[in-house]
This record gives C-alpha cells, structure tokens and sequence, in this order.
C-alpha cells in the first residue's frame, strides 16, 4: 500500500530528526523528508498521518515529548508503582528540557504542511490547499495553547529567516481565524484537477466534512476566549461568520480521525495502541509504566458510568475491581494492585487516530448553545454528546440513556445540574480520558473545571497548582537565543496565555 509505506518512512525520519534537531528546524529548505522533490498530494497523508502520531501517540525514541503527562495532570492516568520517577516530574518544577518534542514535532510537521499549501497553490489545486491551510492553523493553536507567544509570522521561511521572531499568541489567533476562512473558500469554490479521495486519510475526499471541521475548530479557539470581556465583539463577528458559511460543525458519527491504513508491523500500528503493546502482542515499558488514576476510577463508578470498563481495565485476576492511584502519591501500588488503561482506549492495532472526536465537537455546541451564543437546545446536544463518547468507546446510546437520565445525579443529569457549564465540562472531562488529555487540560486551565481535579500528591509540590503552560524548549535558547530571550522570564505557573483565566 503506498500510503502506508510513505507513512513509515516518514515516521522513521521523525524518529532521527526530533532525536537530533538542530538550529535549522525551522527551515523548509533542509526538510529531511525532500518533499521538494514530492507532489503535495503525496505529503498530504504523512502529514496528517504524523499529526495522529503527535497527538496521541508516544515520543520517538530518543526524544523528550508526548501529550501523556497531561493524562496524569488531569486525573486520568498515573505511574506504576514498579518505576521510581523524577521528582521533578511529579512536582511540576520542570526544567526547559521537558517535552521538547512538542514544539520540535509541531514546527517539523508544519514544514510538510506549509509545502503542500505552497505547492497546491502553484499546482492550482485549490482542495489541498485548503486542507493544508486547515492543518496549519490546528497546530499553530496547540503551539499557542500550550506556549502562549510562538514564531508565527516569520516562521516557516526557509534560509530567508532562521532565527524567526516571536507573535504574540492572540495575534497569532486572529490571523488564525483569516486562514481558516481562506481554507472555507478554497473547499467551497472546489476545481482543480485532482481528487483528494486517495490521499485524504482523514475525511476521504468529503469536502463537506473538511467545511464542518474548520467550523468546529474556529468554535474550539472562539470558546478558548470566553473568559476574556474584551474578545466579546470578536467572538460575535466570528460567530456570524460561522452561520453564514451554512456548513455548521461536526455532529453525530463525524469524527476527525485518520489512518494511513495501520498494521501489525514496525512502524505501522496505531500509535497510541503501538506505544502499549509490541507486535507480538507483548505489553511494552508504557503499558507497564502508566495505569489508572484514582481519582478518574472514582468518578466513574460514583456515577455508575459504563464507560469504566472502557477506559480501565479490571485488576489482574479480577472481573469487577477496579483501582489506581492519585498522581504523585507516596502510597505505591504494584502493577497486580492497579488497572490498566483501558480497551476503550486501546482498542486495536488498526484503529483510527483521533484529531478532534464528534464527543468533542458536540460539547462544545452544548457549551456555545448554553452561553447563548449559537442555536439550539444545550440539553438535547449534551445529551447527543455523552452518547456519541459511550459509541466512541465501544459503549452503547442505550447505556449512554440510562446513564445521563438517572435521577438527581449532580453533572450527570441535565435537570439535576445547577450549573449547566460546570455539567457540560465535566462530562466532556469524562470523554477525554486518554486521546484528548490536551483538552481537557486548556478547559481546566480556561474554567477552573472539573474543580476538584488533585494536584499532585508528592509531599515536595511546593506550588499548589496545576501549570499553566510549558517551558520554551531548550533547542531555542540554544539557537534563538535573541529572539527567545525577548520574552523575559517565564514560569510555568504564572506566565498565562493569552486567554487563560
């Protein structure tokens, strides 16, 4: 198959370049991957392939990064018992070395995407373009989101600009919502010579779900903002937009997810499910490494949630227990004592990749609905998107129905729920265990919500809070140093974004 053979070439090259990045990560013109000498509709699907990879997959061998520590920080998974870890890791004091990968990747990945929006443009071909552009945009918003200011406007410039200089994270944001809107255009008005089909292993060539997924990802950057009075206007304007274009969001059974067409080889598994078990079947370091967190386990079985069984698995030797530990704690548990993640999660070594989930985009519909900011019925969509997280997950809607109608039950019960927000954030909290920890982190970070997530246990957290960002990686002060160093000290815990509470 060829677009799996591209794929794990490109892996493989990720593995060496995110190991070993140096000062020209940013160039497009020393691209390890030579797309210069490849046609757009073939980096295309390595591209969105490797934005699978770095959402929930692990971090290449010999690299520092992955999205999981956020499944500790919010209460989803925790360490075994079997291993001694940092306690700089457990405390929050990290260093700049912690993740780097995630800028590193971010900024690798964009290089692909920035050749295929060049080169459609050159090739008119307007619906990779579009796409292109779409992809762009999702991760310069995880790169804000994660580091407030990042190299925007004069990143991805090849020998021009090396040493690129930093946006701020709002700005960024705003030109964010132009470059969607540009990818709306390029979708709607269509032409060119190619179909996408082959090559989009996302949405297969439906251009129309490509149209709700920019609409469901401005929604996603506009709820960011909700906390902040003065973006009120812009919100409004962007809302207008939205149901102008007439395409609305992502709904029942519409999930952003891609598949390069994953198989039980090296380099060719899922990546989540890859990084939990070998090709033999074996359970490898992370499966052993990372279990259930206590205080998830707890919420699901006070509420009676189906989705328990999903995300955990039963103690070993057992059908019905389930057990974990609070992230950070002193009182160890050895793996036979705890749950593992769960076949909810892991479900098989060819399941799609989740980019954003119609649980997700569904949510945030009851949310914008509730604040009154779109139309339609907060309960009717709230309702739809706790069912649409139990099919996610290999759960039934029945289930899902018996579930949110129980009576008197606090966020779970529309009725029952004196704070419909707080209601909405909890349950969209619940659907995030293990593929959209970043989530539910930025919600926490925005609304302060689920409120009774723990920080970490280990008797040296000094500070009593979650962080509020990362650090700018290492590799930048290393090589853009001026730059870098114009945005004076941070700290993990006071530096805010933009649009953070």
């Amino acid at each position: 198959m060829h677009i799996k053979r591209l794929t794990a070439g490109m892996l493989a090259v990720m593995l060496a370049v995110v190991a070993g990045c140096k000062s020209d990560y940013l160039d497009v013109n020393n691209n390890p991957n030579q797309v210069t000498a490849a046609t757009p509709q073939l980096v295309l699907p390595d591209a969105l392939a490797t934005t699978g990879w770095y959402l929930t997959g692990n971090a290449p061998s010999g690299a520092t990064g992955s999205f999981y520590f956020l499944n500790l920080w919010m209460g989803y998974w925790n360490w075994s018992g079997n291993y001694s870890i940092a306690t700089a890791d457990k405390n929050y004091q990290f260093t700049q070395g912690f993740n780097n990968s995630i800028w590193t990747s971010a900024y690798l990945n964009l290089k692909n995407y920035n050749y295929v929006d060049n080169q459609a443009a050159t090739l008119g071909q307007p619906l990779l373009q579009g796409m292109a552009k779409i992809m762009k945009a999702l991760h310069f918003q995880i790169l804000v989101d994660t580091y407030g200011d990042v190299p925007y406007t004069t990143a991805l410039q090849g020998t021009a600009n090396i040493l690129p200089t930093y946006d701020k994270g709002q700005d960024i944001y705003d030109d964010l919502f132009k470059q969607i809107d540009a990818a709306i255009v390029l979708l709607s008005k269509g032409g060119g010579t190619l179909n996408p089909g082959p090559n989009d292993i996302m949405f297969q060539g439906d251009i129309s779900k490509w149209l709700k997924f920019a609409n469901t990802l401005k929604l996603r950057m506009l709820l960011r903002q909700s906390e902040k009075a003065d973006r009120a206007s812009f919100i409004q304007t962007q809302l207008a937009t939205i149901k102008a274009s007439g395409y609305g969001f992502l709904g029942a059974g519409e999930n952003a997810s891609v598949s390069p067409g994953y198989t039980n080889s090296q380099n060719m598994q899922n990546p989540l499910y890859g990084a939990f078990y070998a090709i033999n079947g074996n359970p490898t370091t992370l499966n052993n490494q990372y279990k259930g967190n206590l205080y998830g386990i707890t919420f699901y079985k006070s509420t009676s949630d189906p989705r328990l069984g999903a995300y955990y698995r039963p103690v070993a030797g057992t059908t019905s227990t389930f057990n974990g530990t609070l992230f950070g704690t002193t009182d160890v548990l050895v793996n036979s004592q705890v749950s593992d993640v769960g076949p909810g999660i892991l479900k098989s070594v060819d399941q799609r990749s989740p980019i954003l989930q119609s649980h997700e985009s569904l949510f945030m519909q009851a949310e914008a609905a509730q604040r009154g900011w779109i139309t339609g019925d907060p309960k009717t969509l709230y309702q739809l998107a706790i069912t649409e997280s139990f099919i996610n997950v290999g759960r039934t809607a029945a289930e899902a129905t018996t579930y949110y109608s129980q009576a008197g039950v606090n966020d779970v019960n529309w009725e029952a729920s004196a704070n419909k927000i707080e209601a909405i954030i909890t349950q969209k909290w619940a659907s995030e265990n293990g593929t959209a920890p970043f989530e539910a982190w930025s919600d926490y970070r925005r609304l302060g919500l689920p409120a009774t997530v723990p920080i970490s246990q280990d008797p040296s957290t000094s500070v009593k809070q979650i962080p509020l960002r990362l650090l700018y990686p290492t590799s930048e002060y290393s090589n853009n140093a001026a730059n870098v160093g114009a945005q004076g000290t941070i700290n993990q815990f006071t530096s805010k974004i933009f649009w953070e509470k």
